[in-house]
């Protein structure tokens, strides 16, 4: 099968579909990432993504994100890695994206079901911009990332929603945007710990192939990239963390949306309780308290 997309009709289309496909992985982790990556990935075409906040995640976040998760996989064919740490690692990640997204997924139920019970649509409004993307998957726990931040488009689109209608004011839009906000980098934060510890491991074990006069140079070289793209990362997130402090320090508040007795007769379920919120009403990046049914509970381990 031949195409004309390219103004050469003698390219077959899957040539130019895996043109496109490698593209977008040099795109978004290098060219060098390109050369020396051996695994499967499958690419999302043309996904979108829509509110500032969630581009920027992307744009910043993915790609750093994307490595770290992949490293899991592969430090489990190096000889003498801690089996029982890429375990516990795998578990703890599964379960915190789980529970993020459940936070986030509620919360935009609720705004949903807010707008429902006053008869509005909640496809009213429109962002002046997008993000359209090839995205590249090299980890299955990435794909999650990237659904979570498909949610937090979705709240942060159904929250304007509710204030330009008047069925929420602004601080509550604030409030509601700012508490799934701070749970997307609260994963980031728990992630980057667990990436340190993960790299520590790696550190032993090609110091123990020193001390036997068996390094391997690839191996030396994935724990001497890995380094620094950890400083770069968490340098990088520095301003983020300024800037919660910053939210943080506005005083306490309440839950961000209305009670849930004002919109009792349109919940299908008991899982949409109050919202997790601390005195100060956010997200604690290390922690959310684990308030009633369906709310969840993130904490460090």
């Amino acid at each position: 099968m031949t195409t004309s997309l390219t103004g050469n009709s003698d390219v077959p289309l899957e040539t130019l579909r895996l043109a496109r496909r490698q593209r977008a992985l040099g795109s978004i982790f290098g060219e060098h990432f390109v050369q020396t990556f051996a695994s499967p990935f499958l690419v999302i075409e043309d996904h979108v993504i829509e509110s500032p906040v969630a581009i920027r995640f992307y744009k910043k976040d993915f790609s750093y994100l994307s490595k770290q998760l992949y490293l899991e996989y592969q430090y489990r064919s190096w000889k003498g890695y801690d089996a029982e740490l890429l375990a516990h690692y795998s578990e703890l990640v599964t379960n915190k994206l789980a529970k993020i997204r459940t936070l986030i997924g509620n919360t935009a139920q609720r705004l949903q079901l807010l707008l429902d019970q006053q008869g509005h649509q909640a496809d009213l409004t429109l962002w002046p911009g997008s993000h359209r993307c090839d995205v590249p998957i090299i980890a299955a726990h990435a794909r999650s990332y990237l659904d979570m931040l498909r949610l937090l488009d979705r709240v942060y689109l159904l929250a304007g929603t509710a204030n330009l209608l008047g069925v929420i004011d602004s601080s509550q839009r604030a409030q509601a945007e700012y508490l799934c906000k701070k749970a997307v980098r609260a994963f980031r934060s728990i992630l980057q710990t667990e990436v340190a510890k993960l790299y520590r491991e790696a550190q032993r074990v090609v110091q123990e192939q020193h001390a036997g006069g068996q390094a391997d140079p690839g191996m030396t070289e994935l724990v001497r990239a890995q380094g620094r793209e950890i400083a770069a990362f968490a340098a990088s997130a520095d301003d983020d963390e300024t800037e919660v402090a910053d939210v943080s320090s506005r005083g306490p508040s309440e839950d961000p949306l209305p009670p849930p007795t004002r919109i009792q007769t349109a919940l299908p379920s008991p899982a949409l309780g109050r919202l997790p919120t601390q005195t100060d009403g956010t997200l604690a990046p290390r922690a959310v308290q684990e308030a009633g049914p369906g709310n969840v509970a993130l904490a460090s381990q």
